[in-house]
């Protein structure tokens, strides 16, 4: 900016905000170097909800995770409940990989992830169902090559019903006595 020119609105308010922010995390007292003076206990009052000041956070405290970091977990949840891992081995994971030893946290992403399943399953059924009926036909030509094929008789009747052309029991029911 030139000496002649004012100033732009945008300009004021960018280094306003930056000066208030200071203004508010400045310490209420300073000492002769300039040095932050916190607060500390007031005798003359009962110790209680601010008095003494809080205390620093402990070595330990990890901050809040990002939005890529949540968005992390869920997909790694995603696949151990999809290696269909027991509930102790996810928690463990979680502490290991995450840090987290809150049992309720783990329930969250735990239950974001499974509900996140459940609608890519219902968006992409027809993808899905592709997928399957592929993979069966995989199971089906090596029951066959293995000359099983009762197997493979199985493994198409799944495909017909996952294809929908098989809506009825192969075998009627039996009759009742």
């Amino acid at each position: 900016m030139s000496p002649e020119q004012p100033p732009t609105a945008g300009a004021c308010l960018d280094a306003g905000a930056e000066s208030l922010d200071e203004l508010r995390e400045a310490p209420p007292q300073q000492d002769d170097d300039g040095n932050p003076i916190w607060p500390a206990a007031d005798p003359s009052r009962p110790v209680g909800k601010g008095n003494p000041p809080r205390g620093r956070r402990s070595k330990t405290h990890k901050p809040r995770a990002t939005h890529m970091e949540v968005e992390t977990r869920i997909a790694e949840a995603q696949l151990w409940i999809a290696q269909r891992l027991p509930l102790a081995v996810i928690r463990e994971k979680a502490a290991q990989n995450w840090g987290i030893t809150n049992i309720k946290t783990v329930s969250r992403y735990l239950a974001i992830a499974r509900q996140r399943m459940v609608e890519e399953l219902i968006s992409d059924r027809r993808r899905h169902q592709a997928e399957q009926i592929f993979a069966l036909n995989e199971c089906a030509r090596r029951a066959m090559d293995a000359e099983q094929f009762n197997a493979a008789v199985g493994a198409f009747r799944v495909i017909a019903e996952i294809g929908g052309l098989l809506r009825a029991p192969i075998k009627p029911p039996e009759p009742r006595a």
